[in-house]
């Protein structure tokens, strides 16, 4: 048995106590001081999720600030074309690259839009082949929908702005007919359809900048969560109305989208997300939910609490930075964490 011992992130705020971990479940919750040493003190959380990802582009490098359609409009923008010829070694080296620093920043679960067909799909299952990765694959047309679904849980599509109306319909019919997942980047560029987006009812929508009021609160009332990725979009310029996504009611989630352009460190993503909700007066409550609770909603399909008994010892601990709980989960560096998924990572 060892044991977990400080502040505890419950789903709805954070209170003291212990976790006893055996065989990677959670036998022992309580309160207070653990009935032995502890193996890890800390902020106590459940595993991070980094809910949008692009894992393999981690090593294209590139001079200047491009735009978004010269950087990653499919099928000729340079990340596509850096994709389409990276020898497999070189994508593999970067997924593992990435994976591996999304663990050792707290990062347990992640969601890829995984580009290159059945084979782009493939590729990050032998990089990395643990389960908290959600993979969804990007056809090349219309002709390998079920090859890709094949290898993963889903597919990822770059926008309804560059895929022909016919072939978006009948990619999203197999994607539900197979009972998998659905995710849409929405509005990142310019505004698009958000009547149209929901008629394919996507599982989530990423980005949202250049969303209307009218189009966030149409996601909220159809229950579709949005994904932000403030340093992506800080990059090309646009800053996410994330205090109008809260307005409208619908779950923010978030993720550090590509790896050209972002280290995957939940905690550096967060602090930006916090930062841009105070300067618009919202205090850290709002950063907490997105981080621990919606991002956990978007991969695994609930809020339900992992920190439990009996339940699979999913946990992070973050090592008390001297200020508040929420200060702690935010602080640089890899060692303000200590253990990811019941394994030590320093």
């Amino acid at each position: 048995m060892q044991y977990l011992s400080g502040t505890i992130y419950n789903g709805c705020g954070f209170s003291e106590g212990y976790l006893g971990i055996d065989n990677g479940i959670i036998t022992e919750t309580g309160d207070g001081i653990p009935p032995e040493r502890p193996f890890a003190e800390g902020v106590i959380t459940p595993g991070l999720v980094n809910a949008h990802t692009h894992s393999a582009d981690g090593l294209l490098t590139f001079n200047g600030t491009p735009g978004i359609k010269e950087l990653v409009m499919p099928p000729n923008g340079m990340k596509h074309v850096y994709l389409r010829n990276a020898p497999h070694h070189e994508l593999i080296m970067s997924m593992r690259s990435f994976t591996d620093i999304m663990f050792r920043t707290g990062t347990t679960g992640f969601i890829d839009f995984r580009e290159g067909g059945r084979e782009g799909a493939e590729l990050i299952r032998i990089a990395a082949p643990a389960p908290h990765g959600m993979i969804l694959g990007r056809p090349h047309g219309t002709d390998d929908i079920d090859d890709v679904l094949d290898a993963s849980d889903g597919i990822g599509l770059s926008s309804i702005s560059d895929i022909p109306k016919k072939d978006i319909d009948l990619i999203a019919d197999r994607v539900h007919r197979r009972g998998k997942k659905l995710g849409i980047h929405v509005s990142e560029r310019v505004r698009e359809d958000i009547e149209k987006v929901i008629s394919l009812s996507p599982s989530f929508v990423v980005h949202m900048v250049e969303a209307s009021d009218a189009d966030m609160r149409a996601c909220a009332d159809n229950g579709i969560p949005i994904v932000s990725c403030p340093r992506s979009n800080i990059f090309f310029g646009k800053v996410p109305p994330l205090d109008r996504m809260i307005d409208s009611g619908a779950d923010i989630a978030i993720g550090t989208d590509n790896a050209m352009l972002c280290v995957p460190d939940m905690r550096e993503e967060a602090r930006v997300f916090n930062d841009l909700l105070e300067a618009k007066g919202i205090d850290n409550t709002l950063t907490v939910r997105s981080l621990l609770n919606n991002c956990r909603k978007v991969l695994y399909g609930s809020e339900g609490f992992p920190l439990s008994k009996g339940m699979p010892a999913d946990v992070t601990v973050f090592r008390h930075s001297g200020g508040g709980p929420v200060d702690s989960i935010l602080s640089s560096g890899t060692d303000t964490v200590m253990t990811a998924l019941g394994r030590t990572v320093i």
